[in-house]
């Protein structure tokens, strides 16, 4: 009876080395794709949440905006910013209570802002400014005016509201987010 003395060698040692290695650099490109992936998703969502925010502040604000007389609609608007009367929500001892404001709208470096006047003092042009960030990393922030000609269906827009007596039709409200990648969102919001 021969008995066979069988070993692995060196060469064998070395293939199944290599090809364990294989098999795990692309398990780890895999895993490092799919993080890089995650990641830029990730950042999307982000991006998409705080322009709806956004958004949606400047929506409830601007179709809550009201005229403070008959002469005096109070509502203007260049095309970095907005000012109007509108009715804003406070939270006052556990109760979320409606006061009138002057709100504006503007860019202040790469910080949009939300400047208001509450109550009594939104008519006094001295009187203490509540400031609020709505979004850090703006690149632009640009609004537009709509409202109609000659008694035409079509809404126009222009860059600047300056009609002291009449609202705009619709205001466009175009917001630039940057961070890794720049962003754009753009809404149009129609006055009630």
């Amino acid at each position: 009876m021969i008995k066979s003395n069988r070993a692995i060698t060196l060469l064998e040692l070395l293939i199944t080395a290599s090809i364990f290695m294989a098999i795990m650099v692309s398990i780890y490109s895999a895993f490092q794709t799919g993080m890089f992936g995650y990641s830029d998703i990730e950042e999307n969502i982000t991006s998409y949440q705080r322009a709806r925010l956004v958004l949606e502040r400047i929506n409830l604000d601007i179709r809550n905006s009201f005229a403070y007389s008959d002469e005096d609609s109070r509502f203007t608007g260049s095309e970095n910013n907005v000012r109007f009367l509108s009715l804003v929500d406070s939270f006052k001892e556990d109760n979320i209570t409606w006061d009138f404001a002057l709100v504006s709208y503007n860019l202040e470096g790469d910080t949009l802002q939300r400047l208001c006047r509450k109550n009594r003092e939104a008519l006094n042009e001295r009187s203490e400014v509540e400031a609020e960030e709505m979004a850090l990393e703006v690149e632009e922030l640009s609004f537009s005016y709509g409202y109609t000609q000659d008694g035409s269906r079509e809404v126009l827009f222009k860059d600047f509201w300056e009609d002291r007596v009449n609202f705009p039709l619709a205001v466009k409200v175009r917001l630039v987010l940057g961070g890794k990648t720049e962003q754009e969102f753009e809404r149009t919001i129609y006055l009630p």
